[in-house]
């Protein structure tokens, strides 16, 4: 293995072992924001863009249909290889109840 790929694996090792403290922190709750809740989804494809766009989309959709507002970004969890069924990646999204 070159350097170069050994300190990019180095640097995703240690940038996923941040990744559960990191999604735990909920976004700024905006002022009449009622029953917030996170929604967490998982989405497959044949590469890790396909699998970990499925799964962001789907988180926020998931929150959406359920009459939610999305606070903030939805952040990708994890993905990992499913062999030869391509690529399983999950997402995370924080979601507010907002007064009409």
């Amino acid at each position: 293995m070159s350097k170069l790929r050994s300190c990019v694996l180095a640097v995703a090792a240690s940038l996923c072992a941040l990744a559960p403290t990191i999604a735990t922190a909920a976004p700024a709750v905006p002022r009449g924001a009622t029953d917030c809740r996170g929604f967490r989804a998982v989405g497959s494809g044949l590469t890790e863009s396909i699998a970990s766009l499925m799964a962001t989309q789907g988180a926020i959709n998931l929150a959406e249909n359920r009459g939610f507002t999305v606070i903030g970004d939805a952040k990708l969890q994890s993905c990992s290889s499913g062999g030869i069924f391509g690529v399983e990646c999950a997402a995370t999204s924080y979601a507010c109840k907002m007064p009409h």
